[in-house]
């Protein structure tokens, strides 16, 4: 325990912590029927465009690096814990035979970055293993073109030419999406509650809409 205490462990007592509260917010949101790591790892994905298909082409940098790690394969929630986990435990692995052997700890942030860097392959390679558990809807991935049509409500913000508002949509698979949409004609504006549909794309997670009424249902 007086280990654990010292400053060169800092950053691994934290990120210990750090996972207990993404933990009991995570579980709080539910209790509001909403998931925030749900809803950030639906974010990523429409983003980034990830859909574990094998076709890496104007996926980009961050988004193979995310494919990588398994995001859209393994909820978000449990690759974060994951994250959290392996960091601690080899940034506590590494200063402890440090401590043991040579009577020192590196510091902090170059431990961090060091623990950081030895975590990645650990949780790709732990994140595979819990993919083979989790239903995988990879053959119902939808693309960005796929959202053209779809009703979707406006859940944050409101929404005019150039100020985008979040929306939820559903897929025709069922699966839920936040986007971001504004209006596709100049002088309109949606406010939260109010239900559109999805006429372009503009990039990334960006979408134009127009008004078509307004629902509870979604």
């Amino acid at each position: 325990m007086s280990l654990l205490l010292l400053p060169g462990n800092a950053p691994f007592v934290t990120a210990i912590g750090l996972m207990i509260v993404i933990g009991l917010l995570e579980g709080l949101t539910l209790l509001f029927g909403m998931s925030v790591t749900e809803h950030a790892g639906s974010l990523l994905v429409t983003h980034f465009g990830l859909d574990h298909s094998g076709a890496d082409a104007g996926v980009g940098i961050v988004g193979q690096f995310l494919s990588w790690l398994h995001v859209g394969r393994v909820p978000l929630l449990v690759l974060l814990i994951l994250f959290l986990l392996s960091f601690s435990v080899v940034g506590l692995l590494v200063q402890s035979l440090l401590h043991a052997l040579a009577g020192f700890m590196l510091p902090p942030a170059l431990a961090s970055v060091i623990s950081a860097l030895g975590s990645l392959p650990l949780v790709r390679q732990t994140g595979g293993l819990v993919a083979r558990f989790v239903p995988q809807t990879e053959s119902s991935a939808v693309s960005e073109i796929d959202f053209i049509g779809l009703p979707a409500q406006i859940v944050t913000g409101e929404a005019s030419v150039g100020t985008p508002a979040e929306a939820r949509l559903v897929d025709r698979f069922g699966q839920p999406h936040y986007v971001r949409v504004e209006p596709d004609r100049a002088g309109q504006s949606f406010v939260r509650g109010t239900t559109v549909a999805i006429v372009s794309h503009v990039s990334g997670s960006l979408y134009r809409a127009v008004i078509i009424g307004r629902s509870d249902l979604l």
